[in-house]
């Protein structure tokens, strides 16, 4: 080879190696590693929190974005006080109020950051309603019952009462008064309030049937009785009607008959005659009282208007009523006496009238079994009007002269009254431990509970209004009479309902 060629040779290979190493450097240049993306983390956002006021332990809806879908990857705070999340998603979080929070901005944290939320504030939790009683305990459905508590809301609306868990109407409402309907469909049980603060359970009321009341005296055609207003007259023989009584359907009216001038009692408009004492020629029957089969009459019988005798008569047979021994009123002998009201407790009869000799002055009486208990001295006119017996305790209603008087066996409670002017029982009711006496004080109607006396009208004493008679159904209490400034009726609860064409009324029955 030529030197020449070797040279040139050489020169090309040289050439080719440095392209070579030109190449791969650049390879390499292009295979050199990328630097990583900057992870930039995002926090939560709270936008909006619902509601934005409450008391403790409100529940909260949290709303936002950037939330954890773990609830326990959440920690949210009211005003630097911790809080449970009990659900979550990426936007909304549920939450309650701790405790112990105080006003302030709700933060949501999760492990990108904080967000601050609007503020809640706290208020202070409304205390729940309380019943201490309702009146009446028991009635009718329909029934008005006025409850008293505390805490109650002063809109009818925002109270809900019911009775053994049917809702009743809310007629009136203030803070510790309420006054509903007892719900036709509801039955026997606690009577029960709620508001928004909470619920309160009060007493038992306790429904029964429809109540009707019957009152016997004289109408516009003659004397009868009106139940529930819808008056029955009476034969016309049926010349007085004193008082009433009601077994089941059949309907017993005492007084007297002016065909034989005597005591007798109608059954069903019935006439039944009771027998005088041989040589008496009048009389009356004051009082009925039936117990199962047996029909029990009360009253006297006289000649010609003078000695008359107590008199008790068992289905149509007399029974015996003695009179006091000895001397009891005026240090004269006992002649005469009057029978007026009849109470039965078991086979035990117990009658209330009065005795008196010839001329000293009556003397308030009460017979068991026909033996005759007298309860005053014959210092005054006194006669007892009504008679009840409740368990082993017997009442009796009487004036002790001008003073009205209720006794329990045989101790004297004294009726107050606002002057020492004139005031007369003309019965009585006990209902538990609450005694009740009809009756009328200066000629106006009245009515004593416990010793006190309630006034029944707003007429000025002095008028011609009485109270005549008295009874009950529980704490219901019912009195016939008259309002001088709106005729004959009743009152049930101080409420009066005028009776149509009446123009006497004596006695009142309910059932």
């Amino acid at each position: 080879m030529f030197e020449e060629d070797k040279i040139f040779y050489k020169m090309k290979k040289y050439t080719c190696l440095f392209f070579a190493v030109i190449t791969c450097l650049l390879f390499l240049a292009g295979c050199k590693k990328s630097t990583p993306p900057v992870f930039i983390p995002v926090p939560p956002a709270v936008t909006s929190i619902s509601p934005v006021t409450g008391p403790a332990n409100t529940v909260v809806i949290i709303t936002g974005t950037n939330f954890a879908t773990n609830p326990s990857n959440n920690t949210v705070k009211f005003n630097g006080i911790a809080t449970t999340v009990t659900s979550a998603t990426a936007t909304s979080l549920t939450v309650s109020a701790p405790a112990t929070g105080t006003t302030g901005k709700v933060t949501v944290t999760t492990a990108e950051g904080t967000g601050n939320g609007p503020v809640f504030t706290y208020v202070a939790l409304s205390p729940p309603p309380t019943v201490t009683a309702i009146s009446p305990v028991s009635g009718a459905a329909a029934t008005v019952v006025t409850i008293t508590g505390t805490n109650f809301k002063t809109t009818v609306a925002d109270n809900t009462v019911k009775f053994n868990g049917v809702a009743a109407t809310v007629q009136t409402a203030t803070a510790t008064t309420l006054t509903v309907l007892a719900p036709a469909t509801g039955t026997t049980g606690a009577v029960t309030i709620t508001t928004a603060d909470g619920t309160a359970a009060g007493p038992i009321f306790t429904y029964v049937a429809v109540t009707d009341v019957y009152v016997v005296g004289k109408g516009i055609s003659g004397w009868g009785y009106w139940k529930n207003g819808v008056f029955t007259a009476m034969p016309a023989n049926c010349v007085e009607g004193w008082s009433i009584f009601v077994d089941g359907t059949d309907v017993y009216i005492a007084g007297a008959d002016i065909n034989t001038g005597g005591p007798a009692y109608w059954k069903n408009g019935i006439t039944v005659d009771l027998p005088m004492t041989a040589g008496h020629n009048g009389g009356r029957a004051h009082s009925v009282f039936v117990v199962g089969t047996d029909v029990y009459a009360g009253g006297w019988d006289f000649v010609n208007g003078t000695n008359s005798l107590p008199r008790c008569w068992k289905n149509g047979v007399p029974l015996t009523v003695s009179l006091s021994s000895g001397n009891i009123s005026a240090g004269l002998p006992v002649v005469s006496g009057f029978i007026y009201a009849i109470a039965l407790a078991g086979t035990d009869v117990y009658l209330a009238g009065s005795q008196a000799p010839f001329s000293g002055n009556q003397v308030t009486t009460y017979w068991k079994n026909g033996i005759p208990v007298p309860l005053t001295n014959g210092t005054a006119v006194s006669e007892a009007s009504g008679i009840v017996v409740s368990g082993s305790d017997v009442y009796v209603a009487a004036n002790d002269g001008a003073t009205p008087k209720f006794w329990k066996n045989g101790i004297a409670n004294t009726l107050n009254t606002p002057s020492s002017s004139s005031a007369y029982p003309t019965g009585i009711y006990v209902s538990g431990t609450d005694v009740y006496v009809s009756g009328y004080y200066r000629n106006t109607a009245k009515y004593w509970k416990n010793n006190t006396m309630v006034d029944l009208t707003t007429t000025l004493p002095g008028g011609s209004e009485y109270a005549t008679g008295i009874t009950g159904i529980g704490s219901d209490i019912y009195i016939c009479g008259n309002d001088a400034s709106k005729g004959y009726g009743y009152w049930k609860n101080g409420a009066f309902t005028v009776l149509s064409g009446a123009g006497i009324v004596n006695g009142i029955f309910v059932k």
